[in-house]
């Protein structure tokens, strides 16, 4: 038996009673998979979202759920060629309904499994394909970021915004990080962001175009959405492309008509899923964020790492921090 998180019940948002920490029988992969023993596991904010009923697709209850986790194989399927027992792996994010990997083992599909560099941590490894892999298609698959680029990333200590801004400096593009209040303006400097603009105490676009030279921001990732679209709308420069990849406003989005016009900017509703299933985008994103692991131009943020026994004060504290600098992590050993 193995212990593993699944869900009983839909619930509404912020309600994770519906979780259940459960033992099941060790399953065996089928043609194509591979079973990983868990080390780690990452969590998200698409969780909560999952927990309510709200997410990219619905599952049958009780089902596992998560699609980040850290590991090593122990078992492996027909047809599996790219992988063997003992590698050390990582899972990326597909839509995983009926699989599922926050637990002390995981079946994944092998397309969706990747190797990760000698010098991460399972800790640091769990934490990676969500939050690199999005950013990465966003600005090289379909932004084409340059190096002349401003780059707005709204929730910038968050480690999708941590994440997005190492890509933009790996490409010489200068990147604007934001934050609800100036707690964390220093935080931001201090990682690496170019700029950082406090939401609470000082006006977005003027910061913004300020910072620019009065250019304004090429390109926009943000998770939040909600009314922060009209707090910026005015920094934008001239074709700029906004990426909206999360609802963390959980407020529906205002479109800034006029200055969108004006601008001829483009808002795509983004999701790593637009481009994961993609072959060819898949494997260049593995090779490119590997490569940038390995090298150091990246790092995993971790904020904390839980025992699997205190499962709901990790999924709380992902929920109400408001100044995390990392993921939070649940590690399944002893």
């Amino acid at each position: 038996m193995a212990k593993v998180l699944r869900l009983h019940e839909y619930k509404e948002y912020a309600d994770i009673s519906g979780i259940q920490l459960d033992d099941i029988a060790l399953a065996e992969p089928d043609q194509g998979e591979i079973r990983i023993k868990v080390d780690a596991f990452s969590l998200n904010y698409g969780d909560f979202e999952l927990f309510a009923n709200k997410y990219m697709f619905s599952m049958e209850l009780p089902t596992r759920f998560g699609d980040e986790c850290s590991g090593v194989v122990d078992a492996i399927g027909e047809g599996v060629e790219n992988f063997r027992i003992g590698d050390k792996v990582s899972t990326l994010p597909w839509m995983n309904e009926g699989y599922g990997v926050d637990g002390e083992f995981a079946i994944v599909p092998a397309s969706f499994v990747a190797h990760y560099p000698c010098n991460l941590s399972p800790e640091e490894a769990c934490c990676i394909w969500v939050a690199y892999l999005t950013a990465y298609f966003a600005l090289f698959e379909v932004a084409q970021i340059q190096s002349t680029d401003y780059v707005l990333i709204t929730a910038g200590s968050s480690s999708a915004g941590m994440a997005t801004m190492e890509l933009c400096r790996m490409m010489g593009a200068k990147t604007i990080g934001t934050t609800r209040t100036g707690k964390n303006l220093g935080f931001l400097k201090e990682v690496g962001f170019d700029h950082a603009i406090a939401q609470s105490d000082q006006n977005m676009s003027e910061s913004i175009l300020d910072f620019s030279g009065g250019k304004g921001a090429c390109i926009v990732y943000d998770p939040i959405g909600g009314g922060i679209l009209q707090e910026y709308a005015e920094g934008l420069a001239q074709n700029a492309e906004i990426f909206l990849y999360g609802g963390m406003s959980h407020e529906p989005t205002i479109l800034p008509e006029i200055p969108l016009t004006q601008k001829a900017a483009c808002l795509r509703p983004f999701s790593v899923y637009n481009h994961i299933y993609d072959q060819a985008s898949r494997e260049r994103g593995i090779a490119f964020v590997y490569n940038a692991l390995k090298q150091g131009y990246i790092k995993s943020y971790v904020e904390k790492v839980y025992p699997m026994d205190d499962f709901r004060q990790a999924f709380l504290d992902q929920l109400q921090s408001t100044s995390r600098k990392g993921k939070m992590v649940i590690s399944t050993k002893d």
